[in-house]
């Protein structure tokens, strides 16, 4: 979950009090946790030392769930929650590269097996960036749009291009999730509505992402609830219909301890995948790091709280998709492990599930 100066700084950057009734204008255009992180800029290719090592997953009892199983973890964690912490098969992080592309809350929506449209929040474009990407996060611009934040885009069964994304409400001065159809190249949208969701004052809200449903139904998970230190949560709703627009808060927490910037990438009968990040309030006892989940439904969800990705830099704002030999590519913001105003980049990984 990125420093909330940035959203202040996107919303500024753009003036925050214009609704956006019209379409965007166009613009022109890991290895296990040990293994070293190729950074790569662009007159060369340097190398980050290897990151602490991590202890081993802990088997933790039914209904409870483990804060992140770091060797800086502080004793005396919290660790009680909704979901179910078991000792199971793994997912694992390779070939982790840093690159100087400036920004956070990437999306990734898959063209074909080599290319991908991704959107992101950059204040070097001063909105929500548009490119189209290879595998090796190569981009080309092909706009921006403005207000808007933490964009998550679905295909209803109707065949509607449907997104969701976080915009200020001007009259209540509150963020509040909208809905929008898409055009093709997300340059455009039109039709935008709120769907009830609002940060109701919180400063841990947020990066929702939205996932077609089996039965077609459309369902939200944000963060929220958040109490005391690293006390954010991911909450869920769901659509009435398969039309996407009235969503009804479903009872209970995701997660709850701290877990943050929750995506699913796999949303099938019986088989749910996803990753997410942990809250940035530790800092550095206990950094940011990706982490790999499974559900049967999507509202009850199993983990080992054994991070992916090194310990050595903060991981957030995780986005994938499927590749054809059934990984995934996985795109993040990173940024250092410290607390305080810091520099947000993105960075791409392949997660290898069980």
């Amino acid at each position: 979950m990125k420093k909330v100066i940035l959203i202040l700084l996107l919303i500024s950057a753009c003036g925050g009090s214009a609704a956006v009734e019209e379409p965007a204008e166009e613009s022109t255009p890991v290895t296990e946790a040990t293994q070293e992180i190729t950074e790569t800029t662009e007159a060369s290719t340097t190398t980050v030392a290897p990151p602490t090592t991590m202890a081993p997953p802990t088997t933790a009892s039914p209904n409870t769930t483990a804060s992140p199983n770091t060797t800086t973890a502080p004793a005396g964690s919290d660790s009680s929650s909704t979901n179910t912490t078991l000792n199971l098969p793994d997912g694992s992080i390779s070939g982790i590269t840093a690159t100087e592309k400036k920004g956070v809350s990437p999306h990734l929506e898959k063209i074909d097996s080599n290319t991908f449209r991704m959107f992101y929040s950059s204040i070097t474009e001063g909105g929500l960036a548009v490119e189209i990407c290879d595998l090796k996060l190569n981009c080309t611009l092909q706009g921006v749009l403005d207000r808007i934040q933490d964009l998550t885009l679905v295909e209803t069964v109707d065949g509607v291009r449907r997104g969701y994304f976080i915009e200020m409400n001007t009259s209540t001065m509150n963020k509040e999730v909208y809905t929008a159809v898409f055009s093709a190249d997300g340059l455009t949208y039109s039709d935008k509505t709120s769907v009830g969701i609002s940060s109701d004052g919180q400063m841990a809200w947020g990066v929702p992402d939205a996932v077609k449903l089996p039965d077609g139904r459309i369902r939200i998970y944000w963060v929220a609830d958040a109490v005391g230190m690293a006390g954010e949560k991911i909450v869920s709703a769901t659509s009435e219909t398969t039309k996407g627009l009235v969503f009804t808060k479903d009872p209970g927490y995701r997660f709850e301890n701290g877990y943050v910037d929750f995506e699913v990438l796999q949303a099938n009968d019986n088989d749910w995948k996803a990753i997410m990040s942990f809250s940035p309030e530790k800092q550095p006892a206990i950094p940011q790091t990706l982490f790999y989940a499974t559900s049967k439904d999507g509202l009850d969800w199993s983990f080992t709280a054994s991070p992916m990705t090194p310990l050595n830099l903060s991981y957030l704002d995780p986005s994938g998709i499927v590749l054809d030999d059934g990984s995934y590519l996985i795109v993040s913001a990173y940024a250092p492990n410290a607390m305080g105003d810091r520099d947000y980049a993105l960075s791409y990984m392949t997660l290898t599930t069980p």
